[in-house]
């Protein structure tokens, strides 16, 4: 019942973290991530926003700042801390489900149509229409992710991007994660502007990462507009939860903005004795002492607090034959008076943007990001008999932390007829973490009529299985050249990359010892798009991939990193005067040296395996009709293991669906009897997938239903503008599914069951 697969039964070093920085004077060398560009029509106006007390006192230029005079260059948008002046942002607030520009795929302020990569954005509007509660609800619907790794109830976001363990980023920096994933921050959804899933490989903008994709999340910032929001939620397993968002200028001028969100959630969970409790609050300030300067500081800080913890469900009482049927979602396998899961994370950081003029801009990211986790919990271990399951009980405590630091230079110009954005960055990364892991077996459970109070040791009477420190850093420095001829943009980067990585381990596994290593990775990526009249956009792309990795194998040899590769080709539409864009993209992509079980000793890993994942996906995402809002995605897998010393050569890969699918639809009308209502309907479709590496058993597929109805109650009266009320269900049938089964029958997870969501929501300026 553990966030990784049974460590019990083989603990899989993870890898480390990667990330951007500027040098700092440290011993270790380390590395951080980054932000945005435009590759289109011009946006000086934009990037300068017009602060009027001061425009006023400054003197006035003898050479105007136009693009005319100085070069042909389409000026790119500063991503900026306020909400304000202009078009959308990369960075910004988004109206509906359709996001026109990013950040995330070249770390400029860019147009996704012309972006030759995939990448699903998630907005605000969408987590909102949809009642996500949680990052992995969010991205229910978005083509090639899979997620629910760990079942319903978990209390940790994994994903896996066509296939690949995807890391998480916050504002373009990544977050931290002890080497056995205990000790990993969840970041709360009510506190993001949009999610954005960037697809195929990437560490040629951010260093070390898995080929199939990252995934950066994108916080609310303090805006030009005051804005007061309040809500309440309420429903099943006795959810209650408050929530707030004030933000605005602090004086007359519009030179200091702030931003202060929070959220309290007091709840129970479908299964039994497990809690969902938790406290959240996020202040942000904006200090712009002249309209091409910005400072903003990130923070946020989150507590849980829970009884119970998230659990496995052995296959055989899940989906497998029994005489005795499955067991219900509420049945809980662990024992209630003594499980219980504490988080505590704290996140502090800034954001600083300078233009120095219509060519040269300046932005540094930064930010230092701590998580701990202390858990006391059962973990499933297989089958006894039909009825008893076996069990071990657990305890970990687990500490992470990082500093991520990304400094980047971009500049707008043009050399004849080619138009560049070129952008050059040093990003640093340091992570640090710990963690005590220990475990015995306890006695058996019988899952159809359970019988709790089992004795079970202290963890003060037990030897630690797991008890380590580990550090890496990583130093990078990377460079990308956007280049736009008529039609044609040509998007090239390339970076180089310093990894030192060590661990102390201090119990069994790995065997006592100091392991250390420092690796170095040149990586980088190709892209060419072409943008016809009517908005379609073909592309073609193919890029590189490393990741280090922290760990050693049963002889005490520490692990090379884990290199990858992708090639692309796809088409993008978005038709003139549209607010809905249709993407597709096939792709192939290949993974060397990957770690596995060494098959004459599971608890350790070997490095011998290589992966192949080709696919194809589809998505539509946006409005078609000013009441209609959609998005709708496809996602094809050929995921095989092509090399394998323990013969899986030419099996599927794990927990990865060859099929899924997903559309949701909200109609919403603005004239008539029905005027303020809104109607939102959802089914997605997983299908099968394997649930061990030798393919033996297959967890069955499986298809839900959404729902959702809102009203806005000032078309009902006008003094009751403001007010809106909105009522989600998720899997509306209540059909009962398995969702993965993270190392094998013994650690299934099971899917969410029926539920009921309700919100009332107040919101003024």
């Amino acid at each position: 019942m553990f966030r990784r697969t049974a460590l019990a039964a083989g603990y899989m070093a993870g890898s480390g973290l990667f990330v951007l920085s500027v040098v700092m004077p440290r011993e270790s060398v380390a590395q951080s991530a980054l932000p945005p560009v435009t590759v289109e029509a011009p946006k000086q106006q934009q990037a300068r926003r017009t602060q009027p007390a001061r425009r006023a006192a400054r003197p006035a230029r003898t050479t105007p700042r136009s693009i005319a005079n100085r070069a042909p260059a389409q000026a790119q948008s500063v991503p900026s801390s306020g909400a304000g002046g202009g078009g959308e942002r990369g960075n910004g607030p988004v109206t509906g489900y359709l996001a026109s520009q990013s950040v995330t795929a070249t770390k400029t302020d860019t147009p996704v149509l012309t972006t030759p990569q995939s990448i699903s954005i998630v907005t605000q509007d969408q987590i909102q229409a949809q009642g996500a509660q949680n990052i992995t609800e969010a991205l229910r619907y978005t083509p090639g992710v899979t997620i629910e790794s760990f079942g319903a109830n978990a209390f940790f976001d994994e994903f896996k991007l066509r296939g690949f363990t995807a890391p998480r980023y916050l504002d373009g920096l990544r977050l931290p994660t002890d080497t056995t994933t205990f000790a990993v921050p969840r970041i709360e959804t009510y506190g993001l502007e949009r999610i954005e899933v960037l697809k195929g490989p990437s560490s040629g903008l951010y260093g070390q990462s898995d080929p199939g994709g990252l995934l950066n999340l994108v916080s609310k910032r303090p805006t030009e507009t005051p804005h007061y929001e309040i809500e309440g939620s309420f429903g099943s397993f006795d959810r209650f939860q408050g929530a707030f968002d004030i933000g605005g200028p602090a004086d007359k001028d519009g030179r200091f903005l702030y931003r202060i969100i929070g959220l309290g959630r007091d709840s129970n969970s479908q299964t039994d004795f497990v809690q969902d409790n938790k406290l959240f609050i996020a202040p942000s300030f904006t200090w712009r002492p002249t309209y091409d300067t910005s400072f903003t500081v990130l923070s946020q800080y989150q507590k849980v607090d829970n009884k119970g913890y998230q659990q496995y469900v052995p296959g055989q009482v899940s989906f497998l034959p029994n005489p005795n049927g499955h067991i219900p979602y509420s049945r809980y396998l662990g024992e209630p008076g003594l499980d219980g899961y504490h988080l505590e994370q704290f996140a502090v950081g800034y954001a600083f943007e300078h233009r120095f003029d219509n060519i040269f801009q300046f932005r540094q990211n930064l930010r230092y990001t701590q998580v701990s986790n202390d858990l006391a919990s059962v973990r499933t271990e297989g089958m006894v008999t039909d009825r008893l399951v076996a069990r071990s009980y657990n305890y970990v405590k687990a500490n992470a932390a990082n500093v991520a630091l990304d400094n980047q230079l971009q500049a707008d110009f043009a050399t004849g007829p080619l138009v560049h954005k070129v952008l050059a960055g040093v990003d640093y990364f340091d992570l640090w973490a710990n963690t005590d892991y220990r475990t015995t077996p306890i006695a058996p459970i019988d899952a159809y009529s359970p019988v709790y109070g089992t004795a079970v040791p202290s963890a003060s009477s037990l030897a630690p299985f797991i008890l380590r420190d580990d550090r890496q850093s990583q130093l990078g420095a990377y460079l990308q050249d956007q280049i736009k001829l008529d039609r044609w943009t040509l998007t090239m980067s390339g970076r180089q990359d310093w990894v030192s990585s060590g661990f102390t381990s201090k119990a069994f596994y790995p065997p006592a010892g100091h392991y250390s290593r420092d690796d170095s990775a040149q990586t980088g990526r190709i892209g060419l798009s072409y943008l016809f009249d009517i908005g379609l956009a073909p592309y073609a792309s193919y890029a590189t991939s490393f990741t280090p990795n922290l760990g050693a194998d049963s002889a005490g040899r520490s692990f090379r990193p884990t290199t990858g590769e992708g090639a692309e080709v796809g088409v993008k539409f978005k038709p003139n005067g549209s607010n809905f864009m249709v993407t597709a993209a096939a792709f192939d992509i290949r993974q060397q040296d990957v770690l596995t079980a060494d098959p004459l000793n599971p608890l350790f890993n070997v490095q011998t395996d290589a992966v192949r994942v080709r696919g194809l996906e589809l998505e539509l995402k946006g409005s078609l009709t000013r009441e209609f809002e959609i998005t709708a995605g496809y996602t094809h897998l050929d995921p095989r293991v092509t090399t394998s010393i323990a013969g899986y050569a030419g099996k599927y890969m794990m927990n990865t669906a060859q099929d899924q699918g997903a559309v949701w639809g909200k109609y919403t009308w603005y004239d008539g009897a029905l005027a303020g209502l809104g109607l939102g309907l959802g089914v997605r479709y997983v299908g099968e997938t394997y649930g061990d590496n030798f393919n033996t058993f297959v967890i069955p597929s499986y298809a839900l239903l959404d729902a959702s109805v809102s009203y806005d109650f000032a078309y009902l009266r006008p003094d009751l503008k403001g007010w809106k009320a909105q009522v989600n269900v998720t899997n509306l049938t209540d059909h009962f599914y398995v969702a993965s089964c993270l190392t094998g029958l013994p650690y299934c997870g099971l899917g969410n069951g029926r539920t009921v969501l309700g919100t009332m929501k107040y919101t003024w300026n």
